[in-house]
Order: C-alpha cells, then structure tokens, then sequence
C-alpha cells in the first residue's frame, strides 16, 4: 500500500532531525569567514579585551580596554594564532553548529552562472557605497573592472551619485540581450543589502540570497529527481541537469530523446518531440507525458546547451569565451594580484632513506605582484595538477609559522585572500575545480593569461628563474638545458633529499629573496617585505581566514563530484561507501548527489544531504577504511592496475580487504626488488611512501657524509646571489 504524502514528509523531517542529532557532522560550531582588522575595533586576545589604536604592515598596536589602558604592539600572526583570538570585521558568515553547507553546491551550473549574474550587475553600486565610505580598495576594484564601461573620459567616479550609476548600467544593460528594469535592479541590490544584515549561519558569499526559493524547494523535496543530460557526441560529458516528478521509469526515455532528437541541428520542435515521447512512452507501457509538462523540460535546459547543440558552428563560436585585451595591470595594494604558475626545478632530489637519486620536483609558486614577495608554495613529485594548486592556495592563505616549521631566522607574514589570481592557460588551471576555489570559496577573481604568451606572466616566470639560478649552487643542479651540466653527473653528486630542498628554497626565501632589493620595484621602496609592510600600512591588511578555519576551508576547496547512493551505498573508482544514517537516500541510479573527496584519503568522502546542503563523513565500508588507511589516489591506481594485470580485478568485481593487502604486498615487493636498479621505483617509493631503509643499506650512510648543512648551503648560495645582484 502507497504510503501517503503527509506521511512520506514526516517520515524525511524525522530522519533529518534523526540525522542532525548523531555526531556525524563534518564540523562542529566553527565560524567560516573571512576577517580584516580595522582601527578601533576590539578583539579578544590572552583572555582580555583590546582595542586596535595602530596597524604597522604585520604589526598591530592594542590597547587593554580594561584595567591601566596601556598599549603594546603584536604581531599579526601572534594575534590570530591564539586560540583565544576573537573580533575583527567579519566579512563572511557563522557555520551553523555541527553543520557544514555550501548552497551553491546544489545548483546546477546554469542556475550558478545566473547567480553570480545578479551578483555582478549590481557590484558596481556595492563598490560606490566603499567608495563613498573611503574604501581605496573598492576604487581601484571599480576602475580595473568598470571604468571603462560607466564612465566618460576624464570622469570621476567620486562625484557620481547612485542614481546615476543605476541608470547607465541599465542603459548598457538594454544594448544586450538581457535586459532588467529598474524596479528589479532595486529588488536585486535592497535583497543583497537585507541579506549581508541578517547573514548569521551559513558559509559562503552574500550571492547566495539570489537563489530562488523555488529553486531551493525544487531541488531538495525528496519526491524530485535529477536527470543527467549529457553530450550527443560525447556520452560521458554531462552538460546540464534537469529535474522532474516523474519515477525512474521514465527517465531513460527522457534523456535519450533530448540528448539525441531535440539537442541537434535538425531543430525539431517541441511538439514533434512530445509526439516522440508519447510514442516511446506507450511502447514502454507508460502513460503519455502531458504537452505543458514536455515543454517544461525543455525550457529547464540552458541557452548554452541548446545554442552549441541545435545552432552547430555558430552556437558554439558565440558560447566560446574569446581573449579579451589582457594587460599586466599594476598591482595597487599588497595581495591585490597574485600570479601562480608551476615549473620542474633543476635540482635530483635522492631518497630520505636510500640516498639514491630519484629525479627532478615540481613546484608550485604564487608571488604578490604588488610587492614581489612570495604568497605560496608547494613542492612535490607529482605532477601539475588542480590539486597541486588547491595545495599551494591552501598555504598562501593561512599563517606559515616558517620559524617553528622551517627554522626561518624571520618569519613569513605573507598570508591572506588575494583579489586577483592570474593563471596559465594549462588545463590544471583552466578546469572548473579550481574556477569555482577561486571564484566561489575565496571570492576572488580569476584571470587567465593569452595562450603562447610567457612574457605577460613576465613576473612569476622572473620568480621561477631565479629559485633555480640559486639552485645552481647545490649538488645534483642539472642546469635548464644538457649543455649546462657539461661532463657532470648530477645524479651521482645528488645529495639533498626533497624535504632539504623545500628547506633551502624556504629560508631562501623567507631569509634572502625578501630582504634584497628587487629591480621590478619602485625606488623608493624596492626591498619585497619593505614594500608589503609599507603597503599595509597604506592600504591595510589583506583579508584572512582564522586559523581555526584552516580545517573547513580546506574542505570547501575540495573537488566535487555527483554519484548515485544506492543499496551499495556510493561507489567510486571501486570502492564503497555507506553510512546506515543515510539509508533513507537509496533509490535508483539516475537519482545522483554531490560528494566531495580528497585524493590524499580515502578512508571517507563527504556526502552533501539532498535536505539542507549539509556536509557529512561517509566511510569506507568495501574494502574497509582501516585497511584504506594511508593509501592515497596514486597508489589506490597502482594496485589496482596490476590486479588488473593479473586477471583478478574486473568492472564486476569487489575490492575485498583480502585483494586489497594482497595488491599493495605485491606492489611493494615490485617496488622494493628494483628500488636501488630503477629511479622510477623510487620515485614511485616517494609517491606512496613506502619505507625501505632495510633495502638501502649502507648506502645512505656514504651518501649522507658527502652533504653540507643546509645553513652552509644557504649561506654559499646567498653570497653569489648577492654576487650577481
């Protein structure tokens, strides 16, 4: 018997509340916001009251606000690196207590790029109020972005009044195709400003509040599904989303009929596609769909989707984004640009535990064009990725603590949110992954430079020269080209492990690249950390995440992917997870839901629930997550490609924690029979991180009494350095 629908919603708000009372969240009361310190706002710090009275670059002067009233100046990362710290000028919102959302994330991208529409034509007038309010930052934000576009020569946007600005962007929104009226820019701008009152509870930007409701409610009933259209020449290319009432039954006929009759250059009607589906409806034994509910489908999916399918060369000419003039704009404000690029060093690493070499790192750099110090930095084995740059992002934006990580003689106060980030054309900067990091988490803008043209990433590339002209004094320096290293055996003088090199190119940077004066600056103030205390001082700190938020953010900036939760629980790249609060969710396979994963665990992956947009831990069960422990994406790879080899994996087989341990035994006695013959293997050793110091013999020892301290090192390089400066 058919339960009924009051009792069908009773039973989802029961199992919610259920759900949200279990310790099965992925946060607990943590706030996810960015903050900025200002003058004369209070803070909690060492247990007591202060007033900020004075900001010197990373020095800030407090003034008890009880007691003798007596002053005393902290460094910023001393401040917000108490776990007391509390204050400053929040500019995000409160986590709600054991929860962790992000709205957007249950958005279809169509819906997103409408969200940030509204979002965007508004800005220019949020940027007027800073502007009127003294803000430097939002001045030169509107004259990079909408200079250009509202003003008249010789115009100043200081003088314009509201009304004004109102009226020439609806005037310049009229020439396009998308045109508002100005009762409805006002209920777009009198919603955001309502909303930025009132935002107490969820994480995220203030776009938010142009979610629809309808959305909203449309997307999380529990009788709603999500039907995946995917791309007539490519089947595993999902383009867009839409969602019906009607059961599972119907599903496959729908998707096929509009990936492969309506999405084409014939242009078939709706009403001819309705007569298609009431055909195939009928052959399937289902009733017919009724003609306004066809015509509802189709008007769900987007402009994009039906202008590249339907309209052929033109459609996808219109939809193709085009180079718009790039130009390498001055940075104005310290973190106001920051560009990031990658590139391999010439420098042989060799093994911690061997000494044997095992071959040339990648790193990942970001440096502040504004004053040309170094906001992040990642090095490893593995190759360019968007992972690679979710790593570096995540250690530009939270306190470094060099001295107590890298035994720094200073310390390295460049953290924070940048406002522009300026990225290659490669596909690992190009992919949506890191759009949305950049775009939705940090709420910065993202730019990318034209193709096959280095010189306007002219500042980085500098960057990059250099950290390997200093490496040119270490032993195993390859040189940029075979002609360099001459008669020399790099690999055999090879003697600094990656953990050294991350050491030496750190304490350069933070000791030396720092303090010595920069050709690229003006001046008046051409030594890099002088430049970015000074600019702060002008201009303010950038904003930051507290570093209690290092945990949530890192999380939000994870990849996102949409899978099925069925009787298995969800499975991906052959394994399963479940959790036995989420039973309630098991439905057929064209129902699909967000996850989020970490390519470093995967002992669990995170389950956004289809009701609230919350975030919650879901194990491993098949195989399980203890014998998951420890294994990464690569070696997960690497098992199961030589299972596979072996005949004892297929599509239809189950990862048991028996195959599992057999895989990694077996890919380890691999590995360790032809670790010291193959720099590959060791490589691999590096990767996955295995331990083979009884293999290594002796051999660790002779190589060890050949190496140099680091500060030895540091101390040749920083002469030279200073030689050719």
């Amino acid at each position: 018997m058919k339960k009924s629908q009051v009792t069908v919603q009773f039973e989802f708000l029961l199992i919610q509340m259920v759900t949200q009372l279990l310790d099965f969240c992925l946060v607990e009361g943590r706030q996810s916001m960015k903050i900025n310190l200002r003058l004369n706002s209070e803070i909690q710090f060492l247990g007591r009251n202060h007033m900020i009275v004075g900001l010197k670059g990373n020095t800030v002067v407090l003034q008890r606000s009880d007691g003798n009233l007596e002053t005393h100046e902290y460094n910023l990362e001393q401040i917000i690196s108490d776990p007391g710290f509390r204050g400053g000028y929040r500019l995000g919102r409160k986590e709600k207590e054991g929860k962790f959302e992000i709205p957007l994330d249950k958005l279809d991208k169509e819906k997103r790029d409408e969200v940030s529409w509204k979002y965007n034509l508004i800005l220019p007038v949020l940027l007027l109020e800073k502007i009127k309010n003294g803000d430097v930052k939002a001045l030169i934000e509107f004259n990079e972005r909408f200079n250009t576009v509202y003003l008249n020569k010789n115009e100043n946007i200081k003088s314009m009044s509201q009304e004004e600005l109102i009226k020439r962007i609806l005037k310049k929104l009229k020439k396009s195709n998308r045109s508002v009226s100005r009762s409805t820019f006002m209920r777009y701008l009198n919603k955001y400003r309502n909303y930025q009152k009132t935002r107490v509870t969820r994480t995220g930007s203030g776009s938010e509040c142009f979610i629809r409701s309808n959305d909203k409610e449309y997307i999380q009933r529990a009788d709603t599904y999500a039907i995946e259209i995917c791309s007539p020449r490519n089947p595993d290319e999902v383009v867009d989303i839409i969602y019906t009432k009607y059961p599972v039954e119907y599903h496959p006929i729908i998707k096929t009929i509009i990936e492969n009759k309506y999405l084409t250059t014939r242009k078939l009607k709706v009403s001819k596609i309705n007569e298609i589906l009431e055909t195939d409806c009928g052959k399937a034994g289902l009733k017919k769909m009724p003609y306004i509910t066809v015509r509802s489908l189709i008007k769900q999916l987007s402009e994009r989707t039906v202008s590249i399918f339907r309209h052929g060369r033109k459609g996808i000419e219109a939809y193709t984004p085009t180079e718009r003039g790039y130009s390498e704009k001055a940075a104005l404000y310290p973190l106001h640009i920051v560009q990031i690029d990658h590139t391999k060093l010439d420098i042989i690493a060799v093994s911690e535990v061997s000494g044997q070499p095992i071959g040339r790192p990648f790193i990942t750099l970001g440096i502040d064009v504004y004053s040309r110090t170094i906001w992040c930095m990642h090095l490893s084995f593995d190759d360019p990725s968007s992972a690679k740059v979710r790593k570096a992002i995540i250690q530009g934006l939270f306190c470094k603590r060099s001295k107590e990580r890298y035994s720094t003689t200073n310390e390295w106060p460049i953290f924070g949110v940048p406002s522009v980030i300026y990225l290659d054309n490669g596909s690992d900067f190009t992919s949506d992954h890191v759009k949305k990091m950049i775009d939705e988490t940090l709420e910065s803008e993202v730019r990318y430079r034209p193709r096959k043209t280095p010189h306007y990433g002219g500042v980085i590339e500098r960057l990059m020269g250099s950290i390997n002209s200093v490496l040119s004094e270490l032993p195993g320096y390859t040189g940029s080209n075979i002609m360099d290293k001459g008669d020399r055996d790099p690999s055999s003088e090879a003697c600094l492990t990656l953990k050294q090199i991350e050491q030496f190119i750190i304490k350069w940077i933070v000791d030396v690249y720092h303090f010595k004066e920069h050709k690229g600056l003006p001046l008046e103030c051409n030594v890099p950390i002088l430049r970015y205390q000074t600019g702060c001082e002008e201009h303010g700190n950038p904003d930051f995440f507290p570093p209690e938020n290092e945990e949530i953010i890192s999380l939000s900036l994870l990849p996102t992917s949409r899978h099925p939760y069925t009787r298995f629980g969800i499975t991906m790249d052959h394994i399963e997870y479940k959790a036995d609060n989420l039973s309630h969710l098991i439905g057929k396979r064209e129902i699909k839901y967000n996850i989020k994963y970490d390519d470093d665990d995967l002992t669990c992956i995170y389950f956004q629930l289809p009701g609230t947009g919350e975030y919650v831990t879901v194990p491993a069960v098949y195989p399980s997550s203890d014998v998951l422990e420890g294994l990464n994406r690569y070696e997960w790879h690497k098992v199961k490609d030589d299972l596979r080899a072996k005949g004892l994996l297929s599509r239809k087989n189950k990862m048991t924690d028996a195959l599992v341990e057999q895989g990694r035994r077996e890919l380890r006695e691999m590995v360790e029979k032809t670790y010291t013959q193959k720099k590959t293997s060791r490589k691999m050793s590096e990767k996955i991180g295995f331990d083979f110091s009884a293999v290594a013999g002796g051999s660790q020892t002779q190589q060890s009494s050949s190496k140099k301290s680091i500060e030895s090192l540091l101390q040749d390089a920083k002469l030279k350095y200073s030689q050719r400066s």
